[in-house]
């Protein structure tokens, strides 16, 4: 191995040529605190900071691509823009001309290009900081996190630049000279590789000290590296929108390193169906790679199975806002889309993730991703529905009784979606399904612990936390009774029959009025134009309310309600619940 290490100012560093943010890495993410740390740390060291390592291979005439140190150097340059704007404010346009070079050089062609580059930068850095004049970056709409994250950090830069000026003794331009130079000699152990796989090796040997390193940036490294560096660009760009997809999502705020951990633990790749720990996956995806023809097919085959993973993750936050199966021929391939088939699987899928539990996730991450993926044989539409509905009336048992994650149910997922994976043929899937319904069986919650968290579910408007989970339970009674009078294509809302107006939701004599037993859905268009006492809406009730809910309809009639009957019909409620979610599922 071959490299070059050397304690250089960043000022040196910028001018050497041109540096590179692969499409692999991750987007710029400090923080507010990030950037005042840095802000604080040079002022205290004005002789010369040290900001740790960065670690760059070539990738071409004068570029460097960085594999380490890509959020430090960006934070600098903005830092450099801010400082070349205070210079503009007070008329030092020479010492503001100097700076530019720090931003953008001459190629040898005589073109303007960016010192810093990010393959997938939308623009906002380069076309926004880097260029436009100060009044325009103020007015720049960004819109990404990592657009917003940039900007914050300007404006931090320029605030403290302006008021560390205001404070100082010494004329205006001197004191930013001061600021400039405490940036510009701040100094990093500047690592040059010729070979890119070595260049991933260092940046891991030199960022694993006693701790280990996010097992998501090892295996990232791992895989890239085994990667032919010219034929690399498709997979730096899928492990990219990978991770953007994964931090995007609203309904499960997981984090990357754990997604990693759902994903791999929804694979047969392994020698046998033991959950593999988020610290061990890195030796599992290794020994993957090496069991296939060559490391490259190997690492090509891991970015295709976690890209699409991840899209299949991003789409529960559109099944959750329209479980309607559209959103999914963004991901389908062409030849497998079919809207009714997505329609019949965004209906259990929606019950699988209304609880807003992790458990299920890499069964569901196996299910979908053979599904849509896999061999045509190996899972039918019908098949799936099944088992999305079983997983349903597991989780949904299990979240609702508080029941917490224990290693038995991991691992009834961990080897259902072990099983799923493997499967070639229909018949290896219906075994699967057995197999889970009966591990689902010994764990099912029972009817008196699900009835009893049921019974905590609460909506209030300023409350909403349960909303989906109390709308989903209604949703589901209505169909099992049947005869509704609620149709697919309305939109449908949660009436509070005893209005919670005006009444203090932390008072425990009003607690009642946000729980099931007084809540009922109606098209939203009623529930709007609705009086607020009992006996003038009654009338309005009768024309909606499914014709099995025998003890609200009675109330109708007689023309009066409360608490009483309010629990009443709660009970009424949790006897259909335990049909509609059965403690022993057939197998």
């Amino acid at each position: 191995m071959s490299f070059d290490a050397v304690q250089r100012t960043i000022g040196e560093i910028v001018l050497i040529g041109e540096h590179v943010v692969p499409r692999y890495q991750r987007p710029y993410a400090w923080d507010d605190e990030n950037v005042l740390d840095l802000w604080n740390d040079l002022r205290d060291n004005p002789e010369g900071h040290f900001l740790g390592n960065m670690v760059v291979h070539p990738s071409g005439s004068d570029n460097w691509d960085l594999v380490d140190g890509q959020q430090r150097l960006t934070t600098v340059l903005i830092a450099i823009r801010a400082i070349k704007d205070a210079y503009e404010k007070i008329g030092e346009k020479g010492r503001a001309e100097g700076l530019s070079t720090y931003l953008q050089r001459v190629d040898l062609s005589g073109q303007a290009t960016f010192r810093l580059k990010y393959r997938a930068e939308s623009g906002f850095l380069h076309l926004s900081l880097f260029s436009e004049p100060e009044s325009t970056i103020r007015q720049a709409k960004p819109e990404s996190s990592a657009e917003k994250a940039q900007y914050a950090a300007y404006e931090i830069f320029a605030n403290h630049i302006e008021a560390e000026v205001a404070k100082s003794t010494s004329p205006r331009a001197e004191a930013i000279d001061a600021i400039r130079d405490r940036f510009i000699r701040s100094t990093v152990v500047y690592v040059r590789v010729d070979d890119r796989q070595d260049a991933f090796r260092i940046f891991e040997t030199l960022n694993d000290r006693g701790k280990s390193l996010n097992q998501v940036d090892l295996v990232k490294n791992q895989v890239i590296s085994s990667i032919t560096a010219t034929a690399a660009q498709e997979e730096e760009h899928l492990w990219g929108n990978s991770v953007r997809n994964i931090e995007s999502i609203s309904w499960s705020k997981v984090k990357v390193e754990d997604f990693l951990g759902y994903t791999w633990n929804s694979t047969a790749h392994q020698q046998d169906d033991e959950i593999v720990a988020v610290n061990r996956i890195r030796r599992s995806v290794d020994a993957f790679m090496r069991s296939q023809v060559n490391m490259e097919q190997g690492a090509r085959a891991f970015i295709r199975l976690f890209s699409e993973t991840a899209e299949i993750f991003k789409e529960f936050d559109e099944c959750l806002a329209s479980p309607n199966g559209k959103h999914w021929k963004r991901v389908v391939p062409a030849e497998r889309w079919r809207p009714d088939r997505f329609a019949a699987v965004d209906g259990p899928l929606y019950g699988c993730l209304v609880p807003g539990s992790n458990l299920p996730l890499n069964l569901l991450f196996s299910l979908l991703r053979k599904y849509i993926h896999g061999p045509r044989r190996a899972i039918s539409n019908a098949r799936l529905v099944d088992f999305l509905r079983a997983i349903e009336n597991l989780q949904f048992r299990w979240s609702i009784s508080q029941r917490p994650s224990t290693s038995t149910i991991r691992r009834a997922y961990r080897r259902a979606a072990y099983s799923v994976d493997a499967s070639t043929t229909g018949n290896d899937t219906f075994k699967a399904l057995q197999q889970f319904r009966d591990d689902a069986n010994a764990l099912m919650p029972t009817d008196t612990q699900f009835k009893d968290g049921l019974k905590k579910l609460t909506y209030f408007t300023q409350r909403p936390q349960d909303v989906h989970r109390v709308r989903y339970t209604l949703e589901k009674i209505d169909e099992f009774w049947g005869s509704s009078k609620l149709g697919r294509n309305q939109s449908i809302t949660l009436e509070h029959i005893e209005p919670q107006g005006g009444k203090s939701i932390n008072s425990n004599q009003n607690f009642w009025v946000g729980k099931l037993g007084n809540l009922t859905l109606l098209p939203m268009t009623v529930n709007s134009a609705l009086p607020s006492d009992f006996s003038d809406k009654a009338p309005k009730l009768a024309q909606w309310v499914n014709s099995e809910d025998l003890v609200l309809h009675r109330q109708i009639g007689l023309g009066t309600w409360g608490n009483a009957v309010a629990n009443e019909r709660m009970e009424a409620l949790l006897n259909a619940a335990i049909s509609v979610w059965p403690r022993v599922m057939d197998v």
